[in-house]
């Protein structure tokens, strides 16, 4: 049996005009969405500035079938990427099969007179390295 090498080079383009994204290399900054739905504002009340979040895919979403959940270290919900970043990100995790780790980078918002809470999370688009390995946030 003769093995085939897999090119799994990742040519992800995300597109600079969407919404509420920052890019700096391979690293995108964006504003989590869905945060004030089915209690996580419980939740995102819990997270501290530099807390390891990771983003999921959920591609049986009945509203998405792009859709890319946010949770915290512990599995809890906080929300979603934005529709736009979901549609370039998917392809790219679904490849990948395993999840993205990030960060949160910003807290938002408050409680006061009915503001609520956001966040604001930081990761690393994975990388192909010669080890067939994808690189990791911290390396």
């Amino acid at each position: 049996m003769v093995s085939q090498a897999v090119d799994f080079q990742v040519q992800t383009k995300i597109d600079s005009r969407i919404p509420d994204i920052r890019m700096h290399g391979r690293i995108i900054t964006t504003k989590v969405v869905g945060v004030s739905f089915e209690g996580r504002q419980e939740v995102v009340a819990k997270l501290q500035m530099g807390d390891r979040i990771w983003l999921e895919r959920e591609p049986f979403n009945p509203y998405d079938v792009n859709a890319i959940r946010v949770t915290r270290n512990n599995g809890e919900q906080i929300g979603y990427l934005s529709r736009h970043l979901a549609r370039s990100l998917a392809p790219l995790m679904d490849r990948l099969c395993f999840p993205i780790r990030g960060k949160v980078y910003l807290l938002t918002g408050s409680r006061y007179e009915d503001y609520s809470l956001g966040v604001v999370i930081a990761f690393k688009l994975p990388k192909h390295d010669q080890h067939t390995r994808f690189e990791d946030w911290d390396e």
